[in-house]
């Protein structure tokens, strides 16, 4: 007989997780103050990077940011003038900033710390900041630019002005839908003579901000999400026109201004440099565990294996906490990269098979569905198909987790201290003027030691690290009470209203990533529900299909207080028995 093929054994969903423990109990004792120090000094070149970054962007009379200027940027703050690369690429880059990074270190009286193979700990901070240029640009450029138009327009002025349901209103949206498609060029017309002056000029400004020129086959949003970093330029034009015109400001560039001891990622690299001090060849002598055993109690239980996922080497801490990372077997390298550009329409395929429309049949198939509300007061109001409600409260929230009584507590401490009084004078970082942006470095430098000193405390860390153990039981009690009230095996569906229409295509809201992890996670079938102003019929029977329910044919149907409370509601869920409203009672 030939032998059996071997079967191939199916990848594991899990390949990463993290466990969470105590620092006292992760490192041992005679090692404490190494790591204090040296998650320090990281902390504090993170902090100042992120603003000589933007002292160089307001400056210099052109900019370029990308991964080289965010690493030269950190290796001249801990060196100054000391680094020295050898490479021709990276010697240009130290000439083109030192100039702007001995300014900034000159107005914020900061000296270099001089940390020595300092390589890997720079790698993983411009990873960082670099993620953080991306994600804001993606998750909120396109907003940014939409409502710069409805505001130079007085979107909501007009529309006040106009009768709802008229004719005249509908004419307004029309134009506006039209002004906007010429302004994010999605159609090119033939002529620009029917703009009226103040379109016209609105049309300069956006021309002004040098969107790069999108392809006619791809629209503007798709390529904000697969090359963000193309437009960043126009990103901060766009944040200085808010500002020249008094509209509310934003921050096109984040910064690290927390004092709060930030986790650090410490490997097993930095570990034996910068923790037991010894050289490459002596830590390559002997095996990597025997390093950690060293620093490490790895008998703790939050470096034992689970899951088939080990500890290999990485974690990160804050002085108070560790985050201890396991990893699978089969899981990617750190760093490596994922295959070439996806397509506009893979893209969006991705994001829509998340939500309710795609996957109908296994909603029929459910034996019962729970629609959710993510609202403000309940931060979600579950119902399923017999009535059946639950609410999960703001205010439980904050009593179970304690991040009330700990905010209460932080704020009890600065007002003793005099901090709150302090930081009240500090002006906006969000300014793109480079005399304002001076002037909001000036005044924090100059209470920096005395706000430094009380961030320091080990109660903020500590709070920090209680919230996080809180938040974990709040979470886990939920899931426990969901499944309690609805039975072992439920669907949710999930409304992403709460959004508002503000997530561009080609993207899944951020509002209800933390609830599609968490319910992911415990292995909840889950999907969300795209609601734009219209009324959905969700249909739990078998047999019956989703579709658009007019809002006064629901009302014909309804109780008063139904009635009053579907009126006020933009959006709802209407299930056999069951009328959930995006704002209920």
């Amino acid at each position: 007989m030939p032998p059996k093929k071997k079967q191939k054994l199916e990848k594991p969903t899990c390949l990463h997780t993290c466990n969470k423990t105590s620092f006292a109990k992760a490192f041992l004792p005679n090692y404490h103050q190494r790591l204090l120090d040296y998650i320090a000094i990281i902390h504090q070149l993170a902090d100042h990077a992120s603003h000589a970054l933007k002292f160089y962007i307001l400056s210099a009379p052109s900019f370029t940011v990308n991964e080289e200027t965010i690493e030269a940027i950190l290796y001249l703050l801990n060196k100054g003038e000391a680094w020295h690369p050898r490479k021709e690429a990276k010697k240009a880059w130290r000439d083109c900033l030192l100039p702007y990074v001995q300014r900034y270190c000159q107005i914020v009286g900061f000296v270099h710390p001089n940390l020595r193979g300092e390589q890997q700990s720079v790698n993983y901070l411009t990873a960082s900041m670099m993620t953080n240029l991306k994600v804001n640009i993606q998750e909120h450029c396109m907003t940014m630019l939409l409502r710069y138009i409805n505001l130079r327009l007085d979107v909501k002025g007009r529309k006040g002005q106009l009768p709802p349901k008229s004719d005249a209103r509908k004419a307004f949206f029309t134009r506006l839908r039209y002004l906007k498609s010429v302004f994010l060029f999605d159609i090119v017309p033939e002529s620009l003579d029917d703009l009226t002056a103040e379109e016209s000029e609105l049309l300069e400004e956006i021309w002004t901000l040098n969107l790069p020129f999108p392809d006619q086959d791809k629209p503007l949003a798709y390529l904000i999400a697969i090359d963000a970093m193309s437009f960043f330029p126009a990103y901060c034009r766009l944040s200085s026109l808010y500002e020249k015109h008094g509209f509310r400001r934003f921050s096109a560039i984040p910064l690290r201004r927390s004092l709060i001891q930030s986790n650090i990622r410490i490997d097993s690299k930095i570990l034996y440099q910068h923790i037991l001090c010894i050289t490459q060849r002596e830590a390559e002598a002997v095996e990597k565990v025997d390093l950690w055993l060293r620093v490490c109690n790895l008998r703790t239980k939050a470096f034992r294996s689970r899951c088939g996922m080990h500890f290999e080497g990485s974690i990160t801490t804050d002085g108070t906490s560790v985050s201890v990372y396991l990893k699978h077997p089969e899981a990617d390298k750190y760093g490596k990269r994922s295959g070439g550009k996806k397509s506009a329409n893979m893209m969006e395929a991705e994001v829509k098979v998340q939500y309710v429309e795609k996957n109908l049949p296994a909603c029929r198939a459910a034996e019962n569905i729970v629609v959710i509300d993510p609202n403000k007061r309940d931060i979600l109001y579950c119902q399923d198909s017999n009535g059946t409600t639950f609410r999960y409260t703001a205010n439980q929230r904050a009593m179970e987790t304690g991040s009330r009584r700990f905010a209460k507590r932080r704020e009890a401490m600065k007002k003793k201290a005099g901090i709150d009084l302090i930081e009240s004078r500090i002006p906006s970082h969000k300014t793109m003027n480079l005399m304002d942006f001076t002037r909001y470095l000036l005044v924090r430098r100059a209470d920096w030691d005395r706000r430094k000193y009380f961030y320091s405390h080990p109660a903020h860390t500590r709070w920090k690290w209680h919230a996080f153990i809180n938040r974990q039981k709040s979470e886990s009690n939920l899931i426990s009470n969901l499944r309690n009230k609805y039975g072992e095996n439920f669907t949710i569906v999930m409304g992403d209203w709460s959004d508002a229409g503000q997530t561009a295509r080609f993207q899944t809201s951020s509002k209800t990533k933390g609830w599609r992890t968490l319910f992911t996670t415990a292995l909840i079938v889950f999907f969300l529900m795209n609601t734009r102003p219209h009324l959905f019929a969700l249909a739990v029977h078998p047999l019956s299909l989703l579709r658009k329910a007019s809002k006064n044919d629901l009302i014909q149907d309804l109780g008063g207080d139904m009635k009053a409370r579907l009126k006020k509601s933009m959006d709802c869920w209407v299930v056999p028995t069951l009328t959930v409203c995006s704002k209920p009672g």
